[in-house]
């Protein structure tokens, strides 16, 4: 379900091209059991993304007002979508991937799905209830076919 409004396209991005929702709907969907927790955590990662597009928009940081108030909702609507699953293990993870892409960014670097993986696995393991290594093969492998599937 989405609440928020989508983000609008800039010229640069700062974080992966490729849509952490949809990688993370596609991991969820093969797991045998699947409880719609994943769907919440989709949906908090695609306004998580946004938020970090919206204020790191411009590689020189300079963004405009209009873009601090969309990253600023976007950041509200990830922390209310992942809030309503109670679950304090999910904003931990949450917490260190704000932390990691943040960081990344005042290094002047770009936010890339390497940097973010560890986190989606994490995100996908307390879900599945598979180890570490499994939920990350899992992230990778759906992360290479949403890829190939766009061409890129």
């Amino acid at each position: 379900m989405v609440r928020g409004p989508r983000l609008m396209d800039h010229t640069t991005r700062r974080t992966p091209s490729i849509s952490l929702e949809r990688i993370f709907l596609r991991a969820v969907a093969g797991l045998p059991e699947n409880d719609g927790r994943g769907a919440v955590v989709a949906e908090a990662l695609g306004y998580l993304q946004q938020g970090f597009d919206a204020h790191y928009a411009s590689a020189s940081g300079d963004v405009t007002d209009d873009e601090v108030l969309v990253g600023d909702n976007a950041y509200a609507w990830a922390v209310e979508t992942i809030a309503r699953l109670d679950e304090p293990e999910f904003v931990a993870v949450a917490s260190r991937m704000i932390r990691d892409g943040a960081g990344a960014i005042s290094e002047k670097k770009e936010v890339t799905l390497d940097l973010w993986t560890p986190h989606l696995s994490d995100l996908l393991r307390i879900i599945s209830g598979d180890d570490a290594a499994t939920s990350e093969e899992r992230i990778r492998a759906v992360a290479r076919k949403v890829a190939d599937e766009r061409g890129s």
